[in-house]
């Protein structure tokens, strides 16, 4: 049986209720955060935490709870539902108020909930995937880690529907991120990737994955890419929490390189998951 924190309360998945009035669910006002969890230990937790802070600001939603605050509720979580890999999944919502208004009214309290879903941590070299060019058609504020992802969403399902694993976006010919998942380029060895601006939504992932380069002394770009020079480059792989690293062999009928797992993506796969708690 999943067991649910919301709003102060553990509680059974069956009997996790909200109000119909949640600005959650009737604006996708609210912020979520995913953590991996590896051995029983979250990955990157105050990473995860300080992005949780910064969308929380950027929307105008105080912080209902802290860090330690948090970190216990994981702890509790954990010990009930007897997990050494999970994902942590944590949302807030501005809350709840009737009628239904576009203006919150200052004093409403927000709606907090969080659960762990079983993880397997990724094994062996992964096969390298398809991912289908789109033009990115969200919001211009997709550093906030906003849980309205309808423009996600439907990226992600004509992509799907092509045969694609994930969309890889584009702004007028500049790329920018997946529908769930940041992008890398290797071009004569330089590791490349978008800048963490109001385009995309930085991941820890990709945070972590520049640091490993860096420590393997890769030299690493923070720049814009165009469609030209994807299609151009020796490799290309994507990052996000449940999968890390993933190869991209092809883009829509284009081949990337050789269409196989590059060298520098193997190198950083295996520093990843040699840096993983254990």
């Amino acid at each position: 049986m999943s067991l649910i924190y919301l709003n102060g309360d553990y509680v059974p998945h069956e009997q996790a209720k909200i109000s119909v009035f949640d600005r959650g669910f009737l604006f996708a006002d609210g912020i979520y955060e995913v953590v991996p969890i590896y051995n029983r230990q979250p990955f990157m937790f105050d990473g995860h935490m300080q992005r949780l802070q910064n969308s929380l600001h950027e929307v105008g939603i105080t912080p209902p709870l802290s860090s330690n605050e948090w970190r216990s509720i994981l702890t509790h979580l954990l010990t009930e539902e007897a997990l050494d890999h999970a994902i942590l999944y944590l949302q807030i919502t501005r809350g709840s108020e009737f009628p239904r208004n576009h203006s919150p009214s200052p004093d409403i309290q927000p709606t907090v909930m969080a659960y762990l879903v079983p993880f397997t941590p990724p094994v062996g070299e992964p096969t390298p995937v398809r991912v289908e060019l789109l033009e990115d058609i969200r919001w211009l504020r997709c550093d906030i880690k906003s849980i309205s992802l309808l423009g996600n969403i439907l990226l992600k399902l004509q992509s799907t529907a092509g045969g694609a694993q994930e969309p890889i976006l584009h702004r007028a010919g500049r790329i920018t991120e997946g529908a769930s998942c940041n992008y890398f380029i290797v071009k004569d060895g330089v590791l490349i990737t978008p800048p963490a601006d109001s385009l995309i939504l930085a991941g820890l992932t990709r945070q972590h994955v520049l640091k490993l380069a860096a420590d393997a002394h890769i030299k690493v770009r923070e720049a814009a890419f165009s469609t030209a020079e994807l299609y151009a480059a020796d490799e290309c792989f994507m990052t996000s929490a449940t999968r890390e690293i993933i190869p991209v062999g092809q883009v829509g009928q284009e081949v990337i390189g050789n269409g196989q797992c590059g060298p520098v993506t193997r190198t950083l796969i295996e520093r990843f998951r040699a840096s993983r708690p254990r």
